[in-house]
């Protein structure tokens, strides 16, 4: 018998009341697990599925680090006291945010994975599809519904497509991860929406609701900022316009090279234009299920402040007048949407929310919130719907607990990946510099604390670009200079990106600085904006009109690196300093996994499948026939696709993708479209004799047409 939870349920109680769907693909992914472990199943499929369900191998041997999907950031107090709980009883005490609004939770062991993910699935919390390739995260902006100046609530929207795609066989077995955004006002952009592969903004034309759309955003080693799709398409076409395009991206995307596999790739090697055109085609022929549109029935026209009876506590004296309440009250608070209610900041270190901090905060916002909360993308908490008589007493329990810092979403708010803490493709630490930064802000940098206000500075650990550094004022990306034959720990520097909605910017690359003199990088970048803007001239302007050769220049003095033996703690990284500093040799990251398993599929597993099907059938087993025919269809579309790099996990994907990538393209005969309904069709019929020895037929009529698609594929 499994412990109690909270002295509550059980592992068995939570897992007999979990959705069917879910509690199967738990259950099938604890089975994984111990396959993998008795050595039944290979490193490479088992990642595939752990990374399907959020499973990343961590920098350190044998632990895992868990991804998270908290849809739009949004969570309810439940939910943080539940992700607090397993964060104490299967991690190390404390849950990261990220910069795609997600959680993540390290040192998990793997056999307790399964459990853990349980326990969130109870609190309608999944890992499904957090990492891999397939569509991640959708995420929003966190203020939408409670905004004063929005266009319209996107939170329903992003529900929707979220719900949508979940478990989709459109988006199961993609070239690369795919992402998605939402942002609900015209005059600010909290979501990113141009460095998204789709970014949605809520527009209104003719009284009827809609977005302004951005396809082909992203950041990584080559960023690119979105172009503009559409000024208005309306929000029934959301569905339908996303399916197309992810389908053109599944079917057109590159698959070899792992590192031109994002859809931003795709629209350069084909041009907007033919992109459009595709996309277009697809639209036009796209068999459109009423259904779809389901997801967005019932939606309200905006959110309301709580009607509750709050449990404001008093506030100790003095705090209204208390200097860091003032700044707090400045920096962090602004009004909501009704009179009377605000939203509030929530600034969070490093993005690192200890469990019992998360339990406690879980408390305040039952009280004096509407008991629910948003991550954001600079990795803090967004609280709505706070009342205005309720701000000092806020303030004085998120003070006990370590919360209450002021500069939320300002210079003094940094913004950093783990990095070389935990990731296994981090080259820095990006937290040990950020903490570093953040020491400064009190003393040498506070002299800049009004100049530089409004700017915003990211780290990265890698060029993954996980902090979403090309994306700030100030950029840092961790990298690694060699001097005498050590390793030195260094950064790429980025100046004169923001997010500013239609007029976002990349920041642009300047060149590598040892990491200790990073600080002192970022105080001399602080001097020339002061010593060279002109009136309100913004930082980024600034940047742009000096240029990167004339502030390498300015630089320069910075990228002298002492002799190991003058100053060995040079050659430390911020926050390792007990550690030698080195990359990591030989260690894969696992940003995305492979796309394909070790195990090759071969046509001679399908001409089993269909000897035993003619077996069956004259034996009068009709169901078995038919089903063994059905899986005779899946294993002979697998050897194509896997030719394609294209490896699914179950025979319904590989109808699927068969389909889209094989048929649609003209590969093989028109006949075979629509395979993936028609054949679950027939197999989900009441079996006859005369339906098994059709189907059998036909399957064998399938088997001679993949095996003549891969020859085509083989001899080409």
């Amino acid at each position: 018998m499994a412990d109690g939870l909270d002295g509550e349920k059980t592992i068995e109680e939570i897992n007999e009341n979990l959705p069917e769907l879910v509690r199967d693909e738990l259950d099938l992914f604890e089975k994984d697990v111990k396959k993998f472990r008795s050595g039944q199943t290979g490193d490479i499929k088992f990642q595939k599925i752990r990374l399907q369900l959020g499973v990343y191998a961590q920098r350190q041997d044998g632990v895992q680090m868990q991804r998270i999907k908290i849809p739009y950031g949004g969570i309810n107090s439940t939910q943080l006291r539940r992700l607090s709980d397993v964060a104490d009883k299967y991690g190390s005490g404390f849950f990261h945010l990220t910069t795609r609004q997600d959680v993540q939770l390290y040192f998990l062991k793997l056999e307790e994975v399964p459990d853990m993910m349980r326990e969130l699935a109870d609190v309608g919390i999944t890992t499904r599809e957090a990492c891999g390739n397939t569509v991640r995260n959708v995420t929003a902006s966190p203020i939408t519904g409670a905004s004063p100046t929005e266009t319209f609530d996107v939170t329903p929207y992003a529900e929707a497509l979220k719900n949508f795609l979940l478990r989709n066989p459109i988006c199961q077995n993609m070239g690369r991860k795919f992402k998605i955004c939402f942002e609900s006002n015209q005059d600010i952009d909290n979501a990113g929406i141009m460095i998204h592969d789709l970014g949605f903004r809520a527009r209104i034309k003719d009284n009827q609701k809609g977005f302004q759309l951005y396809v082909g955003g992203g950041l990584g080693a080559s960023p690119s900022l979105g172009q503009l799709w559409s000024e208005f398409i309306p929000v029934e076409e959301m569905i339908p316009l996303s399916t197309a395009i992810v389908r053109i991206f599944d079917r057109h995307g590159e698959r070899k090279v792992r590192m031109k596999a994002r859809m931003k790739f795709l629209i350069r090697k084909l041009g907007m234009d033919k992109f459009r055109e595709l996309v277009e085609a697809e639209r036009a022929n796209l068999d459109v299920d009423p259904s779809w549109n389901d997801f967005l029935k019932n939606i309200p026209d905006h959110e309301t402040a709580p009607d509750k009876e709050f449990n404001i506590k008093p506030a100790p004296e003095g705090t209204d007048t208390d200097p860091d309440f003032i700044d707090w009250e400045e920096s962090n608070v602004s009004p909501a949407g009704e009179k009377g209610y605000n939203i509030v900041n929530v600034r969070v270190r490093l993005g690192d929310v200890p469990s019992d901090t998360g339990r406690a905060l879980a408390n305040i916002i039952d009280d004096m919130a509407d008991g629910s909360l948003r991550v954001t993308i600079q990795q803090n908490f967004v609280v709505r719907w706070v009342p205005d008589n309720a701000l000092a007493s806020f303030y004085a329990e998120l003070k006990k607990i370590e919360l209450a810092d002021g500069g939320a979403n300002s210079f003094r708010d940094i913004t950093a990946c783990p990095g070389a803490d935990t990731c296994r493709l981090g080259i820095t630490s990006a937290k040990g510099l950020a903490t570093r930064l953040t020491e400064q802000m009190k003393n040498g940098l506070g002299k800049y604390s009004e100049t530089a206000k409004e700017l915003r500075i990211k780290i990265s650990g890698c060029p993954n670009s996980c902090a979403q550094h090309a994306s700030s004022n100030i950029g840092f990306q961790g990298a690694s200079i060699t001097k005498d034959g050590r390793s030195v720990p260094a950064e790429m520097l980025f100046v004169g990106g923001g997010l500013y909605g239609d007029d976002s910017r990349l920041a642009k690359p300047i060149g590598k600085v040892p990491t200790r003199n990073a600080p002192k990088v970022v105080a001399r970048l602080l001097e020339i904006y002061e010593n060279e803007k002109q009136g309100d001239e913004h930082f980024d302007l600034v940047m742009e009109r000096l240029g990167a050769k004339a502030i390498k220049e300015e630089l320069k003095q910075f990228n002298e690196i002492p002799a190991f033996e003058d100053d060995p703690n040079f050659y430390k990284d911020w926050g390792h300093e007990s550690e030698e500093f080195g990359l990591q040799q030989g260690v894969k990251g696992e940003c995305a996994g492979a796309t394909v398993e070790e195990k090759i599929p071969t046509f001679a597993d399908a001409e089993k499948r269909l000897e035993q099907a003619q077996a069956l059938f004259v034996h009068g087993e009709h169901e078995a026939s038919i089903n063994e025919s059905f899986l005779a269809c899946s294993d002979s579309a697998h050897v194509p696709l896997y030719t394609k790099l294209v490896d699914p996990f179950t025979p319904e994907q590989t109808l699927w993708e068969f389909e889209n990538l094989v048929v649609r393209t003209g590969e093989t005969d028109e006949k075979w479209l629509n395979i993936h309904d028609d054949f679950i069709k027939i197999r989900n019929a009441a079996p006859t004799a005369e339906g098994a020895i059709i189907f059998l037929e036909t399957a064998k009529e399938f088997h001679a047409a993949c095996q003549k698609v891969q020859k085509d594929l083989t001899e080409s």
